[in-house]
């Protein structure tokens, strides 16, 4: 266990970092009174009313959220209220374009991961020469002859990270729309409260017309919107673990080659714990979804998209190896 902590510490790192920053961020739009409240008054009236910052910490993560929730909240009202003020079919169309208008970060790191896989028997060979050597000599080539392989596949180990965190802020700033965007604020009117939708709220909540969407699995008082929640919780993790599962494996076109097949029992059991790593992940998101049901639907909604654009980028990665492995055959 220790030892697979110390070889994965950077992913383990920025997967709480991820996670921290989900919990951070979304703290401080409920309570701060200057980031959240006013603009629940004003409904997101322009880009002034997102950037009343409390410190300097929601400064500093709120710009880029800020500048790309108010167009995404406009997109997403305006799909609503041109089908009939629906919550509904304003968060399902508004994630289906925000997603095809991120695919290109998806397409970088799927192109990734088409490098990997046709460096993969080198890297094994590699990987075999030094395994029963472990003096600092030995490790040191190793990993100068990692490196050189890298770079032949134009390869940048960090790469993967970047666009992790281009994503960031489109997942909050989408994020912040669907929890924000029925929000309610209590406005003093004579002396009487009143509450107040922003302009950008829709009015039909409800799911055909039955489930209520803007509650949670905590809140909701009618049996029928409690079960909705929890159906929509439970279907986003199952789907979450479908796409990890068949992100995880190894595309039929790959011809095996020698060694493939053989893993040490340390390589199964990181294997294991990456898996149960995995697991806890999606299981900590599903009690977050049981938090706000429109949240649970854009989430669902995400991952149904997630497993459309893994079988196109494994169809597109196919197509790609074939013709790789054609023209490393012509030279």
């Amino acid at each position: 266990m220790i030892h697979f902590l110390k070889r994965n510490k950077y992913k383990i790192g920025i997967l709480l970092c991820l996670f921290v920053l989900v919990l951070g961020l979304s703290g401080c739009r409920i309570n701060s009174n200057t980031w959240t409240e006013k603009p629940y008054v004003d409904g997101w009236a322009g880009y002034s009313e997102e950037f009343h910052f409390g410190n300097a910490w929601e400064a500093m993560w709120g710009w880029p959220v800020s500048i790309l929730s108010w167009p995404i909240a406009w997109i997403c009202s305006h799909i609503g209220k041109s089908l009939g003020n629906s919550f509904f079919w304003g968060i399902l169309f508004t994630t289906l374009i925000v997603r095809t208008v991120a695919w290109p970060i998806y397409s970088k790191q799927n192109s990734m991961s088409l490098k990997m896989t046709l460096m993969q028997p080198e890297m094994m060979r590699i990987q075999r020469k030094y395994g029963a050597r472990k003096d600092p000599q030995s490790q040191q080539q190793m990993q100068l002859e990692m490196m050189k392989l890298y770079k032949k596949y134009k390869i940048n180990p960090l790469g993967c990270i970047v666009p992790m965190f281009i994503q960031f802020p489109i997942f909050m700033a989408m994020y912040e729309v669907v929890r924000r965007l029925n929000a309610t604020t209590a406005v003093d009117v004579n002396g009487v409260s009143v509450i107040q939708y922003g302009t950008f709220a829709l009015s039909d909540t409800k799911v055909f017309n039955f489930f209520e969407l803007n509650t949670s699995f905590f809140q909701a008082s009618a049996i029928q919107d409690k079960i909705f929640a929890v159906v929509l919780a439970v279907a986003f993790g199952g789907l979450t673990l479908l796409s990890q599962k068949l992100a995880s494996r190894k595309p039929k076109y790959v011809k095996e080659y020698a060694g493939s097949r053989l893993k040490t029992q340390q390589q199964e059991q990181q294997q294991k714990q990456m898996k149960i790593m995995n697991v806890v992940m999606t299981i900590m998101f599903v009690f977050m979804s049981l938090s706000s049901t429109s949240l649970a639907l854009y989430w669902l909604i995400g991952a149904i998209y997630q497993i459309f654009q893994s079988f196109i980028g494994r169809k597109m990665n196919e197509i790609n190896y074939n013709k790789a492995q054609k023209k490393a055959t012509v030279l």
